[in-house]
């Protein structure tokens, strides 16, 4: 399933925290989540999906430099696409229903915003422009237009592996960019107002 991704030198690991049970305090323990726990929440290894994780290994180096990522002090802007805004989510905790995950067309599926709410900390990041895969695309826009061979699906699928493979082969600081915004303004909830997220209510509860 990871195309022998999982034994590259710089393949993404997070190690992240969250609270022991609902209404529940700080878990103790942190929890580990590598390449496959995201590959089972969206469903199969795409260039996508590893762009996401590589971006946002960029982006929780910078907000967490202690290394562990607290997943109830987290917001964060994506795109729509499937596997960038499944990644951000499953990373992240975040959630479009409670307002913490907010949807910006305008960014590209590997671009985010990412915010620590207990500091106020925030940073941009996005993939350097050298390393843009312009073949996926080329081929991505082939599939879409509708002229299209099965020959062509299967070249896709091979381009983005190859993709893959290239961001794990170098640091994430290599291939993103990480902006610290200063003042940066958090938009409106792009998702209906169904409530607000309690659960992390007493992490901090003696």
């Amino acid at each position: 399933m990871l195309k022998n991704i999982d034994q590259a030198p710089y393949v993404p690991v997070f190690e992240v925290r969250d609270t022991l049970h609902k209404y529940g305090r700080y878990d103790p323990q942190t929890k580990t989540i590598t390449v496959s726990d995201l590959i089972k929440f969206h469903g199969h290894l795409c260039g996508g999906l590893m762009e996401a994780a590589m971006a946002l290994r960029a982006a929780f180096d910078a907000l967490f430099p202690a290394g562990v990522i607290d997943r109830t002090d987290l917001t964060i802007i994506s795109n729509n696409s499937a596997c960038g805004g499944d990644v951000a989510a499953y990373l992240t905790g975040a959630r479009a229903r409670f307002g913490s995950h907010i949807i910006d067309l305008s960014l590209s599926g590997g671009e985010f915003i990412v915010r620590r709410v207990s500091t106020g900390d925030t940073v941009h990041v996005s993939l350097r422009p050298e390393v843009h895969p312009h073949e996926v695309k080329a081929q991505m826009r082939k599939l879409l237009g509708g002229d299209y061979s099965p020959e062509d699906i299967d070249l896709f699928g091979r381009l983005q592996w190859d993709y893959a493979r290239r961001l794990v082969q170098h640091p994430a600081s290599e291939s993103f960019t990480v902006e610290h915004l200063h003042d940066f303004v958090w938009p409106d909830p792009t998702c209906l107002d169904l409530g607000r997220r309690s659960d992390n209510d007493f992490k901090d509860a003696p």
